[in-house]
């Protein structure tokens, strides 16, 4: 794509006012414009891009974007980003691409017969301690098995809106700890490979007063014979996240405790010196710098160079994973397996 590209961000919460606001420092985004059906949101976040703004979305993508971003429920991601490709726009959809992976599934198939670029926001993929996981994977030798965990307390999610507005508190707007929490299954399978198989408990064990899962255990088989295990939920008062990649050569762990600040340590033990070697450690970790980097490789991407982007692909991959995770704990069926077609994940 030659030049600086149109940037449009559909989609005015806080999402969508952080893309706008990123993409004006980004090299290679030229003028970027926001739409939200809230006039109140939309102005200000034009004001805090210098961009335009627009209330309606066939008005805004008619102002002739290169890309799209579409930040607005998940239960429209799809009508959004089918409204934006059919203008010839490339699309980065925030996790996850849908609720519905039947439409998901439509969705990569409409990216494809166009053949225009199709990604969807895994902003995890850029957190230092997830990047340092993937740089320094093949010094644990042959992976056997990996555990992750995130944990929060969704009442303190969101400090000045009621939580249980929140669409991640609500079943009809696509909420609920799995799909808000898709990240883990993504860069498990970026890491390890796509899930082919997976067996889970899920459900609501607090008193949130919501009707959508706040906890949720999985177990999941990787293609190539990894296993991984993975705790969520909406539950602990103290935020967590971490993961633990046990291999034939060593062991990965990733320990971030605390949100604004985060403090984040990665490891990494040898089985050859018998000694730990600190690989990250950050006490204050910026929770913007994952959103920059991700833009700058959506510039990179569309530009043809290097990415580590989350492809259409992989994000319909990812949320038929989540679901089988609420179907199989819903039905008691047991176990799912996961039809991977052709993905790699970057293996």
């Amino acid at each position: 794509m030659s030049g600086a590209l149109r940037l449009l961000v559909v989609g005015c919460g806080s999402i969508g006012r952080r893309h706008a606001v990123n993409a004006v420092k980004t090299a290679g985004i030229g003028p970027v414009a926001v739409c939200d059906q809230n006039a109140a949101l939309a102005n200000e976040a034009a004001k805090m891009c210098d961009g335009q703004a627009f209330t309606d979305l066939d008005t805004a993508l008619k102002w002739g974007a290169d890309a799209v971003i579409v930040a607005v429920p998940h239960s429209v991601h799809v009508s959004v980003a089918q409204a934006a490709l059919s203008y010839g726009a490339a699309v980065m959809v925030e996790k996850p691409i849908s609720d519905d992976p039947s439409a998901a599934a439509n969705l990569v198939a409409v990216a494809d017969v166009l053949g225009l670029p199709l990604y969807a926001v895994c902003n995890m993929r850029f957190h230092a301690a997830v990047s340092s996981l993937k740089r320094h994977l093949s010094r644990v030798g042959k992976i056997h098995f990996a555990r992750a965990h995130v944990g929060n307390y969704l009442p303190e999610m969101r400090p000045n809106a009621d939580y249980r507005e929140l669409y991640c508190a609500n079943r009809d707007q696509g909420g609920g700890v799995v799909l808000d929490s898709i990240h883990e299954i993504d860069y498990l399978s970026w890491l390890l490979g796509p899930v082919i198989a997976v067996t889970a408990d899920s459900g609501n064990i607090g008193d949130l007063d919501i009707d959508v899962e706040d906890y949720a255990a999985m177990s999941m088989r990787h293609m190539g014979g990894a296993r991984s295990e993975v705790h969520m939920d909406y539950l602990q008062r103290f935020k967590r996240r971490g993961c633990e990649i046990v291999g034939s050569q060593g062991t990965l762990l990733w320990e971030s405790f605390g949100k604004r600040p985060e403090h984040c340590v990665v490891r990494l033990f040898d089985v050859e010196s018998g000694s730990w070697e600190t690989l990250l450690e950050d006490s204050d970790v910026d929770p913007n710098a994952a959103y920059e980097r991700l833009l700058n490789n959506f510039v990179s991407a569309l530009n043809g160079g290097e990415n580590d982007l989350h492809t259409g692909a992989e994000a319909l991959h990812a949320l038929k994973v989540a679901c089988a995770v609420r179907s199989v704990s819903e039905s008691g069926q047991g176990r799912a397996s996961i039809d991977f077609g052709k993905l790699s994940y970057g293996q």
